[in-house]
């Protein structure tokens, strides 16, 4: 365990250093937006209580590596690397410390827990069973966007393709699938979605499937709400400087003035990217790569009939989901331990109380998405 220890810190010492050495005192640098103190520290933290603990265990029950990962994607952005103009639709939740944002010459990235701040679930009439649960968008499986799109020579449409994971990514660090879900019907027409446009999918992963045009209230009117991720952003129903929306194509896009391509929210189908004018890759019906969301519990089938009324924060880490079948009420409640694994108590409309608890599994390889 000694040498463990040692072998541990030498690498968290090499990364602060590394750190403290990349910084250009002469000259301005923007703040950055990521706290690798906050990571250096846990892992610390983790390394000295340690004890006996075999290190695959270590790994695996902590997640020392994506520690690890997440502090090494910390580290100050390259002398000459200036901040790209898709960093101020993100800006806002940045300062309120929902997101974590970094890039380099290709790539921007946005790391998340994908939960925004507004209320979730309510409304939904065709419910699966899911409830909120915080991801880990975080180092190697953060979210990538391109800072140069291009247009591909064969653009495709979400309409057939694309039904898993997915399309594009909200100013808040949200997801957002396809407008349809896997069986091809309208989300939002279906009844699945809540007063935001989101729900939860198989791996109780938050996103939405229509355009979050609520976040103009944070981000503001002149910019985008979201970025598909072949990298062109989406704006809301008006154009940035407020006059009305006029020849969008089949995918919901068009140019402006000078050129330049971008999406818009419409309140019927496609709602937002109907399809990618850029190139993406597709692989396994999803864009290719983006982030997994980890299932932490076995997916459920669909409660017949329930209406999801209302969902609460009980108190830090504490949830309370209530629904109703046919006027009889049920709740689902839950809570997030430190080391991860949740606690449920399942209360169903005949007033039979049930408790589960779960702990998170080892992560697999960056790629397979949240299913729906």
């Amino acid at each position: 365990m000694f040498r463990i220890t040692m072998v541990l810190s030498g690498l968290l010492v090499a990364l602060l250093v590394n750190s403290v050495a990349s910084a250009h005192p002469g000259r301005s640098h923007r703040k950055s937006t990521t706290q690798a103190p906050d990571a250096a520290s846990r892992i610390l933290n983790l390394v000295q209580n340690a004890g006996d603990q075999p290190v695959a265990e270590l790994f695996a029950a902590n997640e020392m590596a994506l520690l690890l990962a997440q502090l090494n994607a910390q580290q100050p952005r390259a002398k000459g690397t200036p901040m790209p103009d898709i960093a101020k639709t993100f800006e806002a939740f940045v300062k309120t410390k929902a997101i974590r944002s970094r890039w380099d010459e290709k790539f921007f990235y946005v790391e998340s827990k994908g939960i925004p701040d507004h209320r979730m679930m309510v409304g939904i009439t065709a419910w699966q069973q899911q409830v909120p649960l915080a991801q880990s968008y975080v180092g190697d499986n953060a979210w990538r966007i391109p800072l140069h799109p291009v247009p591909a020579r064969n653009p495709q449409s979400t309409q057939d393709n694309f039904l898993r994971g997915a399309i594009a990514l909200a100013a808040n660090g949200v997801p957002i699938f396809n407008p349809l879900n896997n069986r091809g019907d309208d989300s939002f027409l279906f009844g699945e979605l809540d007063e935001f446009g989101g729900h939860c999918g198989r791996a109780d992963d938050y996103h939405y499937h229509i355009a979050p045009v609520h976040l103009q209230k944070a981000v503001g009117k002149s910019l985008p709400i979201a970025y598909a991720l072949d990298g062109y952003p989406i704006y809301g129903y008006e154009e940035p400087d407020g006059s009305k929306v006029t020849g969008l194509d089949e995918f919901n896009g068009h140019e402006d003035s000078q050129g330049r391509y971008h999406y818009h929210a419409t309140k019927a189908y496609p709602y937002l990217n109907g399809g990618f004018h850029g190139e993406v890759t597709e692989r396994g019906g999803q864009v290719d790569p983006q982030p997994r969301a980890e299932p932490l519990r076995p997916d459920l089938r669909p409660l017949r009939d329930a209406k999801i009324t209302d969902f609460v924060e009980v108190k830090p880490g504490s949830f309370r989901l209530t629904y109703e079948v046919r006027g009889k009420p049920g709740t689902v409640s839950y809570t997030v331990a430190a080391d991860g694994s949740v606690r449920f108590t399942f209360v169903d409309t005949n007033g039979v109380t049930k408790n589960e608890t779960y702990t998170p599994r080892r992560r697999g390889p960056p790629g397979r998405p949240g299913r729906e």
